[in-house]
């Protein structure tokens, strides 16, 4: 399982494409559906002109969850307690010794502190490994979600979300559990990996070639571990096409924005309107 591939193209990160943007509708109802991976280097800006007129021709803009709520010190603090060993706890006592050690090397040749990362639980472990790589590479731009998130705010622009905090906060929480040893030690390997993974990422979702994101990042996570894709991915879309359903119910028009592998393969947001009767287009 390649997380290094999960970890970009999910709840954590965002980049967008020339056609991971979709309209979907049925008679005069509309809204638009875009594909999201969270964290750009300077040169994936301006974005798409598609994304603006989208953006334009919306009335709300709807996020996975509600980001500047996510931002506010008390979540954030609320985060932290949830990712966080308690007195007594530390990541020594809760992964192996051949874990600890490969993360421990690991962090001393990146920079990072080992001491801090031992009070962290895997996920925010994880987390940190990939966001101090994406920084070193140069990625250290706003993504597409809170691109557009600070627009509207600024703009006055209704904003929604599809599922609440405590939903994303548990998400990030129970990211790889049962899995975490071999979840540090892939991440650890696939580290000089990571900008090919998002070079292909990008091309892939620039050629509109969705087959190989399913290939990707899809398939590996359905096959080896099938707990981990429910609960990531099928559960969540599941819960989100009826909220769709009922924006699109509205005389309002939305511009939808989830992380991308939400919206690619069967199991996905847009294959789940198609079967349900929506005209779904690339935009």
């Amino acid at each position: 399982m390649r997380y290094l591939i999960l970890l970009c193209l999910l709840a954590s990160f965002n980049v967008f494409s020339e056609t991971s943007l979709w309209r979907v509708s049925k008679g005069k109802s509309e809204l638009f559906i875009g594909g999201t991976i969270h964290v750009l280097s300077a040169n994936d800006y301006p974005l798409p002109v598609e994304f603006e007129r989208a953006y334009k021709m919306s009335d709300q803009i709807v996020f996975e969850t509600d980001l500047a709520a996510m931002a506010r010190p008390e979540v954030q603090q609320q985060l932290l307690q949830r990712v966080m060993y308690k007195k007594g706890q530390s990541l020594k006592n809760a992964i192996s010794k051949q874990t600890y050690q490969a993360l421990a090397e690991h962090s001393v040749s990146v920079g990072l502190d080992m001491n801090a990362l031992d009070q962290f639980k895997p996920p925010m472990v994880i987390l940190t490994l990939v966001m101090a790589e994406l920084q070193r590479l140069g990625m250290t731009e706003s993504g597409v979600d809170d691109y557009f998130n600070q627009k509207a705010i600024a703009e006055a622009k209704s904003l929604g979300a599809l599922e609440s905090l405590q939903v994303q906060l548990n998400v990030i929480e129970n990211m790889g559990k049962g899995h975490e040893d071999e979840m540090i030690m892939s991440t650890i390997a696939e580290m000089k990996e990571l900008p090919m993974v998002m070079g292909d990422m990008k091309r892939a979702w620039r050629t509109g070639n969705t087959k190989i994101l399913e290939e990707i990042g899809i398939s590996p996570m359905k096959l080896d571990y099938p707990e981990l894709y429910q609960s990531l991915l099928v559960n969540r879309n599941n819960a989100w096409v009826p909220k769709i359903e009922a924006l699109l119910a509205t005389p309002e028009v939305e511009f939808v924005l989830v992380g991308a592998l939400h919206l690619v393969a069967n199991e996905g947001v847009i294959s789940k309107l198609r079967a349900l009767g929506y005209r779904v287009e690339l935009f």
